[in-house]
């Protein structure tokens, strides 16, 4: 994909117009939040999203100054109207890279691990004073063996990388990341991952 980007490896909040009227009469609408991959077109305006369920809707109130003809990662608030949505929220979400070469393993602390056909996803607290710091994904083995029928099954075993690159701990921060399965060799929709992070209570695998 053209121009694939990954945010801030701090989580960043981008602030969409949203009215600042109320009054006791409002009715606010049912937010629903959700990761996607959010596009631009070649002016670097926000033109659409795609959950992880491949479904697409076309953005109501498209936001200017991004890359063009670009791939962000996000995760966001939104409310649906047919084919289209007004978006109320988005926070970047850092696309994890195989990282093998520089494996680091420093210790955060996991809010939760879900896989979807095209991600896995992690939702994560790390220790921060501000700083930048880096993340990817170890790819530790992939093996291809015989399963119950007889037919060969790819069980891949990947773990976080992350460098802490000297940033404090001062205080915590959520941070979200995804890993785009097609970037794991031989690696299908039904197949096995073992994903495996290292925390600040120790290493704890996680099956997929």
């Amino acid at each position: 994909m053209k121009n694939i980007l990954a945010l801030s490896l701090c989580t960043m909040l981008l602030s969409l117009c949203i009215s600042s009227c109320s009054s006791d009469d409002d009715v606010y609408p049912s937010i629903i939040s959700e990761m996607a991959d959010l596009y631009t077109d070649a002016q670097g305006t926000t033109t659409k999203i795609v959950l992880d369920n491949d479904k697409t809707y076309n953005i109501e109130n498209p936001q200017k100054g991004y890359a063009k003809n670009a791939l962000y990662r996000v995760l966001c608030g939104f409310v649906p109207n047919g084919v289209n949505v007004t978006l109320y929220q988005l926070t970047g979400v850092n696309i994890l890279r195989d990282s093998s070469s520089i494996a680091r393993r420093d210790p955060v602390d996991l809010l939760s691990i879900w896989r979807t056909p095209r991600y896995i996803n992690v939702h994560l607290k790390a220790k921060t004073q501000g700083g930048r710091q880096y993340w990817g994904f170890i790819t530790d083995s992939i093996v291809t063996k015989a399963g119950a029928d007889g037919t060969e099954v790819t069980h891949a075993y990947v773990s976080l990388h992350h460098n802490q690159n000297g940033d404090p701990t001062s205080y915590s921060d959520e941070v979200f990341v995804s890993l785009p399965l097609d970037s794991l060799k031989g690696i299908k929709q039904q197949s096995p991952i073992t994903f495996s992070i290292k925390q600040t209570n120790g290493t704890k695998d996680y099956e997929l």
